[in-house]
């Protein structure tokens, strides 16, 4: 039987990968396609491959949180975990598929907390419940999206100012230094650990060398590259950093959301191998960081094209530069709270830098109903996933 469960398990978190691969593909190419800086096939391989090293290199850190942060695992019984966490996987992966065909850009991520949520509930009640823990991911949830419109509507500002001096050279100059920030916070929030001084030194001088050689190279092939008219080098530097930015934002969600399927899995086949619930410190296997990096992979390259039109050009339209700011925007934001561990919408930063972009040029410019329907199915979907998977474990724990 517990064979049995390990593999509705393991179907189930490919199953959430792989529609999350092709839901929320839309994040980092959305608004490229939209602003017709890159081909929608080049895009989704594009997107995959950098998905998958995000969530390969940086996808311990939420991951933990799913499996130990959201239910106190040490309070269930070893079966219930099993069922209760795989029933988790296989309820919100239908559940997301079906809104994904409604072309609903979905945070899959709180989608897997409310079926983490339903499970506790049911085989532990109030007292299985992580409260205070899911209380800070709750207001993340509420935060982060209007914290992405903020950064969006100010960073549009700044950079609508600058703008007026990027022309030739200058243009050049300041997409280095754009560049240079990108690959520098990438680095140095992957290294850095909380409360070793040693370490944290250590991923600063990564973080500036790994910045300056990777803009050392930038720099030279977009100086060879870059047109001669000003106008047109302008808009070809804007190019090359919407496209660097939406590389950081599909390594940023691929580390941040290869732990929908990876924590909950972590915690059937460790509970299986070792007939207990996980207790201390736990690991995620790296074949398990693997398998679920491959499964979102799979999903942008299937079906990624799914909702890239309502983030790429429904919201608001977008130009390069405009969708440069969005995403740069994004793309910071996910990377600090995926450091920091936070399972939170990865969607619902990018929709809010979108609108904020939108806000800056006027109201007007913005689909506000879309996006408070957007917002509304995130929650809806939470609270359904929640409320099946209480159900449905509570059922077959019952039999």
């Amino acid at each position: 039987m517990e064979i049995l469960w390990l593999i509705i398990a393991g179907l189930g978190a490919f199953l959430v990968a792989w529609i999350d691969g092709a839901n929320n593909a839309a994040n980092s190419i959305g608004a490229p396609i939209g602003s017709g800086a890159l081909k929608l096939r080049q895009a989704l391989v594009f997107a995959s491959i950098f998905e998958f090293l995000g969530g390969v290199v940086y996808g311990r850190f939420v991951s933990i949180t799913l499996l130990r942060g959201i239910v106190d695992v040490n309070a269930v019984k070893p079966g219930d975990l099993i069922v209760g966490m795989s029933v988790a996987l296989v309820v919100t992966g239908v559940l997301v598929t079906l809104i994904t065909r409604m072309r609903i850009p979905m945070s899959i991520s709180q989608s897997i907390v409310g079926g983490l949520l339903g499970f506790g509930l049911a085989v532990g009640g109030l007292n299985a419940i992580l409260w205070r823990e899911v209380s800070f991911i709750i207001l993340a949830w509420a935060v982060v999206p209007f914290l992405g419109i903020a950064v969006g509507f100010l960073e549009y500002k700044l950079f609508n100012y600058i703008g007026r001096y990027m022309w030739g050279r200058r243009a050049l100059l300041a997409g280095g230094s754009l560049f240079f920030i990108t690959v520098f916070t990438a680095i140095f929030l992957y290294l850095a650990e909380e409360n070793n001084p040693v370490a944290t030194a250590y991923a600063l001088l990564a973080g500036l060398a790994g910045g300056l050689i990777a803009t050392a190279l930038y720099y030279l092939y977009v100086s060879r590259r870059m047109p001669e008219d000003e106008v047109a080098a302008r808009e070809f530097v804007y190019k090359t950093l919407l496209i660097s930015s939406s590389a950081t934002m599909a390594f940023s969600h691929g580390a941040h959301d290869v732990s929908n399927p990876s924590g909950p899995l972590t915690g059937v086949l460790l509970t299986i191998l070792n007939g207990e619930v996980p207790a201390g410190r736990v690991e995620i296997p790296y074949p398990i960081t693997v398998f679920s990096a491959l499964g979102i992979a799979t999903g942008i390259l299937t079906w990624g094209y799914s909702v890239v039109e309502t983030i790429g050009e429904r919201i608001t339209p977008l130009s390069v530069e405009s969708a440069f700011v969005a995403q740069f925007s994004a793309s910071q934001l996910v990377l600090i709270v995926t450091r920091l561990g936070l399972p939170t919408s990865t969607t619902g930063a990018i929709i809010g830098s979108i609108a904020g972009v939108g806000l800056a040029r006027g109201v007007s410019y913005v689909n506000l109903r879309l996006v408070a329907k957007i917002i509304g199915f995130w929650f809806l979907g939470a609270a359904v996933t929640a409320l099946s998977t209480f159900l449905l474990s509570y059922v077959i724990i019952s039999i």
